[in-house]
């Protein structure tokens, strides 16, 4: 709403001058001071006036939503969440069915991973496997993660295989590491045939005393555990975990001589992160991984 600049009223007794002829300070506003002061808060009005008639719609519009705008909010926790669900919804956080024997857990080394799909909280077990579990963690305390490890074999309802580091050079001083030996199986074998159960991590082989540094996740309970490397370390933690797992993106599935389009781990071991990135833009990382305090 815009306002009229009001004209003077002459008092009684003044001479009957129309205010836009007022051009002298010795014309006299009533018998109380000089005209001027009047004149210039008038003149002031008619400039904040003229200022706001000269605004452009588009500034207007930036003043109203600068003084109406609503407040960013904070940053959500789950933003993880809204990326599509790649296994089965409804899957616990946990073992779909209990185990008839769990190995007593005995030193645990809690982990804090962060993976392009959500966080994750890893439970390393030394008592499940001494060997392997030792061999997990030396991964973690050199810094194996940060050079992007490819969650390079991701197939719905089964298990994600990953573990070779994204720059061929640390590629070749694990390789120099050489492989470790098998630690004994304590799954109960017998008594239950999916002994191996969602959210384990188990080394991957070729054979007995076989393993190095490629590892699984299991995304359901599963029929392992008869190959002598297949021998669970560690589990993940909690709901945020088990919803992170559930995310890594499953699109290319199994490796190829099993009928997917996965990557190929002789490419990766050549050419690290980048093959991946150029030729499977969708495909998942670990990009760190560290002991909680």
């Amino acid at each position: 709403m815009y306002m009229k600049a009001r004209r003077h009223q002459p008092r009684a007794g003044e001479d009957d001058v129309e205010s836009n002829q007022l051009s002298s300070n010795e014309v006299r506003y009533g018998e109380k001071g000089p005209l001027w002061f009047p004149v210039a808060l008038g003149a002031l009005f008619l400039v904040m006036v003229g200022v706001l008639l000269c605004l452009t719609p588009q500034t207007k519009q930036h003043a109203w939503l600068t003084l109406h705008a609503t407040p960013t909010p904070p940053p959500t926790e789950n933003l993880y969440l809204k990326r599509p669900l790649q296994q089965v919804p409804g899957l616990p956080p946990g073992p779909e069915n209990p185990s008839t024997f769990v190995k007593e857990r005995g030193a645990t080394t809690r982990l804090h991973c962060e993976t392009t799909a959500g966080p994750l909280t890893i439970d390393i077990h030394q008592n499940w496997a001494p060997l392997g579990s030792e061999r997990f963690l030396d991964m973690v305390n050199t810094g194996f993660f940060s050079s992007r490890v490819g969650l390079f074999r991701a197939v719905k309802n089964f298990l994600c295989q990953t573990g070779v580091p994204g720059d061929p050079e640390v590629h070749k001083q694990w390789r120099q590491k050489g492989r470790i030996k098998d630690d004994p199986q304590w799954l109960d074998l017998t008594g239950q045939k999916q002994a191996l159960k969602r959210g384990y991590l188990a080394f991957a082989g070729s054979g007995p005393d076989s393993r190095t540094t490629e590892f699984f996740f299991a995304f359901r309970d599963l029929k392992l555990g008869f190959q002598p490397w297949e021998v669970p370390f560690g589990e993940l933690v909690g709901e945020a975990s088990y919803a992170a797992l559930d995310r890594f993106y499953a699109g290319y599935g199994d490796m190829r001589a099993f009928g997917g389009q996965a990557p190929a781990q002789g490419q990766i071991y050549r050419r690290g992160a980048a093959y991946l990135d150029e030729e499977f833009p969708l495909l998942d990382f670990m990009t760190s991984c560290e002991e909680v305090e």
